[in-house]
């Protein structure tokens, strides 16, 4: 394997719940309701433009998409100017233990200006080779396009890279544009797709990454599920 794709959100930092609650204290301030645990269990991995869409339409919101997408970007930009959100544990020496062995890049479907923002406080911006944003192409994920447009400018086929993801969103992008998927969340799922290895934490994760990338190919080949 030739290079690796981290997501971001819930993936490199802990992020999947501050989110949430931003989500529920901006429709509790439009006179909806929905719970941080709610707004989760629907919404986890999904852009920001598909949960805006799905949110107008589900509660009739006289507020357009573009008109909610500002209004999050800035409740984001003001919660994040009291604090940063925390690193997935683990994340941090896997980075600097594989930074200059290969290619390392973001795939996300994230605004730059939060995702850039956050790897410079966590001192990982320089870490990347390349950091691809949803405002990149036309359909984020859970469209493959994002994946396609990485592993095209990383210079590999999608074969060669390794993408690293938490959520069922990004698992289908990285899957349909065919790079080698590595789950890592804590949380059971029964999904259509099987990701390639699906570990509970980064840390367990590490290793296998690490060998794939020192692998020969038809070692690399193989398409068990390894589970730990």
């Amino acid at each position: 394997m030739q290079a690796i794709c981290f997501d971001f959100d819930g993936t490199l930092v802990d992020s999947e719940v501050f989110h949430a609650d931003n989500w529920s204290n901006y429709l509790a301030i439009n006179g909806i309701e929905m719970p941080s645990a709610q707004f989760l269990s629907e919404f986890a991995g999904v852009t920001w433009d598909k949960v805006a869409a799905a949110l107008q339409t589900r509660f009739s919101l006289e507020l357009s998409i573009e008109q909610m997408l500002v209004h999050m970007e800035h409740r984001t930009r003001d919660a994040l100017m009291k604090g940063t959100i925390p690193a997935k544990t683990g994340v941090d020496n896997m980075l600097r233990q594989l930074h200059g062995q290969l290619p390392l890049a973001v795939v996300t479907g994230a605004p730059r200006e939060y995702v850039e923002g956050i790897l410079h406080r966590h001192g990982w911006l320089d870490l990347f080779d390349y950091v691809f944003c949803g405002e990149d192409v036309d359909n984020n994920k859970p469209e493959p396009d994002i994946y396609h447009h990485a592993c095209r400018t990383l210079g590999y086929s999608s074969s060669q890279v390794i993408a690293i993801e938490d959520s069922f969103t990004g698992v289908q992008s990285a899957y349909y544009a065919g790079l080698k998927v590595v789950l890592v969340n804590n949380e059971p799922h029964d999904w259509h797709i099987t990701p390639d290895y699906h570990f509970e934490t980064m840390a367990q994760a590490y290793s296998v990454v690490a060998d794939l990338i020192c692998r020969p190919r038809d070692a690399v080949e193989n398409n068990d599920v390894v589970y730990a």
